[in-house]
């Protein structure tokens, strides 16, 4: 009993070993792509974490990203019910002195056809950046809207996401 053991063990470990060692390589290498990545812009990450809670129903994370009494519970339950959050992505936003503008890309609603984009203003807040803001924009006119109103508060801001 005991040669059999020590056979399998000896057959086992070489398997074991190799598994480790290349589940290594690949941790290795994961982290190494993603310190190469660049580092997003803090509002970003901020619009980015506030719908993923909204999308893990943890509506008490999203509000804390907020200013004070911006979003209520209840508005952020319906706001999930009618509109998947899961693969949201920004497709644009501008950093000023104190206010920027998150916007993302198109997000079904109830039904395959209604498609809005949210504009997402942010203010600074001592060292964080807080959601102050969110606006639905149905329509390439609204967005525009958007934008411009925005540029009027902050005529300086720099783009960090999207393109010209």
């Amino acid at each position: 009993m005991f040669v059999i053991v020590l056979m399998m063990s000896i057959l086992i470990v070489p398997f074991i070993s190799c598994s480790k060692k290349e589940d290594e390589e690949k941790q290795t290498s994961t982290t190494a792509a993603q310190s190469s990545a660049p580092a997003q812009h803090e509002v970003v990450s901020t619009v980015q974490e506030f719908l993923m809670a909204i999308d893990a129903g943890d509506y008490d994370r999203a509000i804390e990203l907020c200013t004070p009494n911006v979003l209520r519970r209840d508005g952020l339950i319906k706001i999930n019910e009618i509109f998947n959050f899961n693969n949201v992505e920004i497709a644009e936003a501008y950093v000023g002195n104190k206010n920027s503008a998150v916007l993302t890309n198109s997000i079904h609603g109830a039904t395959a056809e209604a498609t809005v984009q949210f504009g997402f203003s942010l203010v600074k807040s001592g060292n964080r950046w807080l959601i102050r803001d969110v606006d639905m924009l149905p329509n390439d006119k609204e967005v525009q809207d958007w934008f411009v109103g925005f540029k009027d508060v902050e005529p300086t801001a720099k783009r960090v996401v999207g393109s010209d």
